[in-house]
This record gives structure tokens, C-alpha cells and sequence, in this order.
């Protein structure tokens, strides 16, 4: 697993302090860096630590859903679990997993259409299943669906009419996983054959409001609400910025050959330094629009924060604009092989391991996750 810590940055000049090479803006020699919270900068000569800890962390309280699952999990209830095949690695939450054993789960994984066609599915559902098992995440199946509901519909229905028309149904996902579509695709072949009518209510001891759809007098389908994580880009920007940054067709991966003292722009959200390392093909897994800019990395605090400036870069956000809006991240490498680098709620990198040390510049409160190589077998 690649090695990740937090850097540090210069308050006297916005630079990133870094320790790579000595001829690139922010140098600091190692041993001070190991030694001290307070650094002198070789440009400088007076620094202090960046700030207060903003390692991302999950933040939303989960204590209310835990509770639905702990009440799913009572009335022997048949679980849905929607993940969003784009982003499920930086969406998943250790407190709810943990409630999942002893349940009947079924994962969908939502947004196979979005992902290239290249992609083999047997060998993607290989990989989910060893993400998930990995996680301790517990499950009965895992199918793979498209973001055209409609298609989600048969194995939704299939679970329904093998489920012995008692047990309830939970359907549980994170914001923007594709179960609202799921839901409204399947309300709208839906037809109530009882006397119960469809409501939204507070679940009880939560402050949750779920839609129950009633199935037969007896059994219904509950319909959580998306919860959000928020490391998430998507609960750090504008709605205006979300849907400028969200795949709305099949994702055209964009290649870069990327070596030391080059700098990527990955729209006007996150830039990617290369402090150290031969040059390689890396490929960048992002909504096809999200437009790319090249430079090196000597200049690419003045070329990145310029262009932002001039709205020379899309998608931006209004809330992530100056320096000090964004938080500095170094990744170590492996020797060999290929590691990918989710940013959650954005996209993620693939690149082939060669030891390098690369710098993400992400807005504050984003999560920097190292994953395992996603589509090594595209």
C-alpha cells in the first residue's frame, strides 16, 4: 500500500514545502522536516507548521442509520445496497458495514455504462467482490447495473418476487449512487394492489424521513435517504460545480506521460505534481469534461492559482480559490506494479509504480484514498 502523509506549506510565500529536490520552490532539507514542527524554508527562513490537523475523515453521523439496519436486521428485512461503481471506495462507512453481518444483502453497482466498454464485467465484479471482502463487507450477491434504471429493474424484481411476500425491503446507498433513479424507475411501473398508500415519515428513534412503498398488505420496500460523506467533493461544492464535474455519458480515460517537475491540472478542483520518478503513462478516469492543463512544476502555483483567477478551468469552485483553500497531500509510490489514487467524489488516477513520489492539491476536507488498480485488466 502506498505510503500517504500531510505536508506542510509556507505562511510567509503560500509555497509547498517539500523535500524532494532542492532546485524546486518550498525545499526543505529532510532532517528539519523529521525534527521539527517548525521549519525554515531555504527561500523563506521563517516558517511555521500549516495548521490544525485536516486529514479528512467521515464526518457524518451514522448513528441514525445504524439504527434503521439494526431494526432491518430485527424483522429479518432483505437489504439493497446501491454503490456507485465510479466512486463506492470513498463512500463506504466502517460503522455501517459492521452492522451488515448477519443479513441478507444484495449489492447493485450502479454506473456500469458510464465506465469504458472495454472494461470486462466478470473482472470488475472479481475486483468489487475482493474490495468488499476485504472490507468485511457482507453480502449474498453483487449485480452490476446500468445508470439507466430501467435496467436495475429486473433483479430488483426478482429479489421482490423470491422474498415470500413478508419481508420488508431496505434500500440503503450514498448520495449520487443511482438508488433514486433505481427507486423512481420502479415507481413508475409500480402498481398498488392494497389499501395501504405510499408515505414518508420520520423512522422511528430517527430523525431520518424514509419512504415506505407497500407491497402487499404485509411486506414494503423502505427507501432510505442517500447519505453523504463529508470528505466528498460533493458536500464541499456548489451544486452549479456537481454538475459540472459529474459523468453524464460513457468516460473517455485521458492519458499523460508525467515524469519529475511535471504538473497536471485536473480541471480547477485538484492539481497533480510529480516531485520525483521516471516519466510513465499515467491515465486520469474523470468526466469527460473536465478539462486538463499541462505544466511544469516549477511554475505550476503561478500557472494553476492564474488560471483559476481568469476561470480558465473547468470545473471550479467559488468556495476553492486561493491558496490556502486547498490542502497539499504526498504519495509515496511502490517500486513496482500499479496503484490508483481515488479523489473521492471526482475520479480517480491509475499509474504504474515506479517508486515516485507524486503531490495531490486537493480543496480542504477532500479525501485522498490509495486503491487497489481498478482496471489493470482494461
Amino acid at each position: 500500500m502506498s505510503n500517504v502523509k500531510m505536508i506542510r506549506r509556507c505562511p510567509g510565500c503560500g509555497l509547498i514545502l517539500q523535500s524532494i529536490d532542492e532546485q524546486l520552490p518550498g525545499y526543505v532539507p529532510p532532517k528539519h522536516v523529521e525534527r521539527h514542527e517548525v521549519v525554515l524554508c531555504q527561500r523563506c527562513f521563517k516558517l511555521q507548521h500549516y495548521g490544525e490537523d485536516i486529514a479528512p475523515k467521515e464526518q457524518f453521523n451514522v448513528d441514525e442509520f445504524v439504527t434503521i439496519l439494526r431494526q432491518a436486521k430485527k424483522d429479518n428485512a432483505i437489504i439493497i445496497w446501491v454503490l456507485d461503481l465510479l466512486h463506492f471506495e470513498t463512500t463506504l462507512s466502517p460503522q455501517l458495514i459492521q452492522e451488515l453481518s448477519g443479513t441478507e444483502t444484495y449489492v447493485f453497482a450502479t454506473k456500469r455504462d458510464l465506465l469504458p466498454k472495454s472494461i470486462n464485467q466478470e473482472k470488475l465484479k472479481h475486483y468489487l467482490a475482493k474490495y468488499l471482502e476485504k472490507n468485511v463487507f457482507v453480502y449474498k450477491d453483487i449485480l452490476i447495473v446500468s445508470t439507466k434504471a430501467k435496467e436495475s429493474l429486473l433483479p430488483l424484481q426478482t429479489i421482490i418476487s423470491q422474498s415470500g411476500g413478508t419481508r420488508p425491503i431496505y434500500l440503503f446507498g450514498a448520495t449520487s449512487s443511482g438508488k433514486s433513479s433505481l427507486v423512481n424507475a420502479y415507481l413508475k411501473q409500480y402498481t398498488n394492489g392494497t389499501y395501504r398508500m405510499i408515505t414518508t415519515s420520520a423512522f422511528p428513534g430517527t430523525t431520518l424521513r424514509v419512504i415506505e412503498i407497500p407491497l402487499t398488505e404485509t411486506q414494503s420496500i423502505y427507501d432510505t435517504p442517500g447519505y453523504i460523506a463529508d470528505h466528498s467533493l460533493l458536500a464541499l461544492v456548489e451544486k452549479e460545480t456537481i454538475k459540472a464535474m459529474t459523468a453524464k455519458v460513457e468516460i473517455k480515460p485521458k492519458h499523460y506521460r508525467l515524469g519529475a517537475k511535471d504538473s497536471l491540472s485536473l480541471g480547477g478542483l485538484v492539481r497533480l505534481d510529480i516531485l520525483s520518478g521516471p516519466k510513465s503513462m499515467m491515465s486520469f478516469y474523470f468526466a469527460n469534461q473536465v478539462m486538463f492543463h499541462k505544466q511544469t512544476l516549477a511554475n505550476a502555483d503561478k500557472s494553476f492559482f492564474h488560471m483559476l483567477e481568469k476561470k480558465a478551468l473547468t470545473p471550479a469552485s467559488k468556495r476553492f480559490q486561493q491558496p490556502e483553500d486547498f490542502v497539499p497531500f504526498e504519495i509515496t509510490l511502490p517500486e513496482k506494479g500499479r496503484q490508483d489514487i481515488a479523489l473521492a467524489g471526482y475520479g480517480w488516477l491509475s499509474v504504474p509504480c515506479f517508486g515516485q513520489t507524486l503531490r495531490l492539491l486537493v480543496p480542504q476536507g477532500m479525501l485522498v484514498l490509495p486503491i487497489p488498480s481498478k482496471l489493470s485488466h482494461e
